[in-house]
């Protein structure tokens, strides 16, 4: 499997392919995004659209990131939505958005997700929030 990024010139192309994804995605609890509003911040260029595509290049997980820069200049990459065909095809993704994140200089990786995620996730600081629990990894 790769990561690979759609430009923001691919993004209508490629999201008849993964929108479908993304969509299930933000239907888990917790999540405080659409489809709809997702595909708007990545065509603004305020996230970009990533697809996972097996050795054959067809997608089998997308997601949604958005990389933030705080006040002392760190980088953190957040998922804003992450799904796939298979019911736990995201956690095979993680190793890849981290990757990518890596790549562009961020030192963390987050996002909101289920509390019993955090048994399949030991590698991630796991916190209540106030939409789930926040998790988060220092890269």
């Amino acid at each position: 499997m790769r990561l690979a990024m759609i430009p923001p010139s691919a993004i209508l192309r490629a999201w008849p392919d993964l929108g479908g994804m993304i969509a299930r995605a933000c239907e888990r609890p917790g999540c405080d995004h659409t489809e709809t509003t997702l595909r708007a911040a990545c065509l603004a260029g305020e996230a970009a659209l990533i697809a996972i595509l097996d050795n054959d290049g067809r997608p089998v997980a997308a997601g949604v990131t958005q990389v933030r820069e705080q006040a002392n200049g760190a980088r953190s990459c957040w998922i804003l939505a992450l799904g796939g065909h298979r019911s736990n095809a995201w956690l095979h993704t993680l190793e890849h958005v981290e990757a990518g994140a890596r790549h562009v200089g961020c030192e963390t990786v987050e996002f909101v997700g289920r509390r019993a995620w955090e048994r399949l996730l030991p590698s991630y600081f796991a916190e209540a929030c106030a939409t789930g629990t926040h998790y988060s990894k220092r890269l």
